[in-house]
């Protein structure tokens, strides 16, 4: 859904330009740096080194999970002009962490096209509609989310989409099984745990509330100023994010790469306001909001 006022602005903002891809190698010094230093740390100072170590994790699984973000801008075609390129690029990414681009991208898409309404895979009230086992799942979502969707992705995404989907979603959960393969039975055991394994459990939560807070308490509107939450917080969270925080601008142009959101955001800034849409600035504020949420539904 874009607005016509903006379409010449913008225009230019949909160029695809190659050499951002190189932050890939960025998230991946970062995950080696990472597991080195926590492999020493750990070593130096023995049990209390996992401690110590807590500020490494976080980084390395910050970083895997913005390598994980380019799946879904593979998803879009944004991630290189050349298709197969993207789609490579695109599904490596998500081997890290063990998803299926293939299913996510039967998913994702149908997202956008039926946002907050009927056949939006994303919608908790598609599946119930009792309103406290929605709030039960809603709690699941932040805890378990990402270990569900796991099975749940490549599972909804094979059934719901057509013969050439479900080659692809097998070819990938294939490629899942060789990573995982290859990462227990060839990379060293240490690097493994510091390196994947911990940083994997941020990742989950990372995972959880990013994509929580994008609609979740927004169910009722399917125009993207009103159905999506944008956060602005700082420079840092944006670069691991990728600027996925940035998620008005994505819906109303989901063909733009992720490093022109924020221009986006600069030439809509106005139209966010005077439609009032939702723009908050730190997720901390999303969990509160979502934790008064639950106590009121408890207490009705």
């Amino acid at each position: 859904m874009q607005n016509t006022a903006h379409s010449e602005a913008i225009k230019d903002l949909l160029i695809i330009k190659n050499k951002y891809l190189l932050k890939i190698l960025i998230f991946l010094f970062f995950c080696l740096f990472s597991s080195w230093s926590a492999i020493y740390i750990v070593k130096t100072f023995n049990n209390y080194g996992y401690f110590f170590s807590i500020p490494f994790y976080i980084l390395a699984g910050a970083s895997l999970h913005g390598i994980c973000l380019f799946t879904h801008e593979g998803v879009h075609g944004t991630l290189h002009n050349i298709k197969w390129v993207n789609n490579l690029i695109g599904s490596l990414s998500g081997y890290l962490v063990l998803q299926s681009m293939a299913g996510y991208r039967v998913l994702h898409l149908k997202h956008h096209s039926h946002l907050n309404r009927k056949g939006d895979p994303g919608l908790l009230n598609t599946y119930v509609s009792n309103k406290y086992i929605i709030m039960i799942m809603e709690w699941g979502y932040l805890l378990f989310g990402y270990i569900a969707f796991l099975s749940i992705i490549p599972y909804q995404g094979f059934k719901q989409g057509n013969e050439k989907d479900k080659t692809r979603i097998i070819r990938d959960l294939i490629f899942v099984v060789l990573f995982i393969w290859f990462i227990t039975n060839i990379i060293a055991f240490n690097w493994l745990l510091h390196g994947w394994l911990i940083p994997m459990i941020f990742v989950h939560f990372m995972m959880n509330i990013r994509g929580m807070s994008q609609h979740l308490m927004l169910e009722d509107y399917n125009d993207p100023y009103k159905g999506a939450r944008t956060i602005k917080t700082n420079s840092i969270v944006d670069f691991f994010l990728c600027n996925e925080n940035y998620h008005i601008e994505h819906h109303l142009y989901p063909n733009v790469p992720w490093y022109n959101l924020k221009k986006v955001h600069e030439i809509i800034k106005n139209n966010l306001k005077e439609k009032k849409s939702t723009v908050i600035l730190s997720f901390r504020f999303f969990l509160k909001q979502f934790i008064k949420k639950s106590i009121k539904s408890i207490l009705a």
